[in-house]
């Protein structure tokens, strides 16, 4: 009798490390649920949805949506979002960058500039993806007579007006910049 105790020690001994860690990770989760807002009536809240704040520089603020471009293009078989409309694109990128703060230049007030020539296009197509813009500020910045951009790869740089001349006629970027937020690009 005492060499079956002296077996079923050591399970015991687990069994009561178990129970221990179980009733403290029951514990957290329910003053998890007691301090998230619920609705009258519902024992469990709904998930909320939390809007990062967007970034106060035009630099930041490319770079999220660079890298949302990237995401979008990786879910989607390298292909690049349909970009001929504002307002479409945000609502295809907002699973990826959750504010809507992030299209807007806190420059000027104004939508960022898309690349539309880039719309629906493979990202293995391209070459030096280094060099293609694919959002950029539709103003320079006053005083310093330069803009952001951001490019493909998602790196964000400030340039100057030759600068922006040569990248704008690279990447395919022909139109001038509409100034109206939310309108078609």
């Amino acid at each position: 009798m005492v060499r079956g105790l002296r077996e079923l020690l050591p399970l015991m001994a687990g069994i009561a490390i178990v129970a221990i860690l179980l009733i403290s990770w029951i514990r957290s989760a329910a003053k998890q649920i007691g301090s998230s807002p619920r609705p009258a009536g519902f024992g469990i809240s709904a998930p909320t949805t939390i809007h990062p704040a967007a970034p106060a520089t035009p630099n930041a603020r490319l770079r999220h949506l660079a890298l949302a471009i990237q995401m979008y293009a990786n879910d989607y078989n390298m292909t690049l979002p349909p970009m001929h409309s504002a307002t479409r694109l945000q609502s295809l990128l907002m699973p990826y960058v959750n504010n809507p703060t992030f299209f807007i230049d806190p420059s000027s007030g104004a939508l960022f500039g898309v690349n539309a020539s880039l719309s629906f296009k493979s990202m293995t197509s391209l070459r030096n993806a280094g060099n293609i813009v694919i959002f950029y500020q539709t103003q320079p910045e006053p005083g310093t007579n330069k803009r952001w951009v951001a490019f493909l790869d998602g790196h964000v740089k400030q340039v100057d007006q030759k600068q922006w001349q040569q990248l704008s006629r690279q990447s395919g970027i022909t139109a001038k910049p509409s100034k109206k937020r939310g309108g078609n690009r």
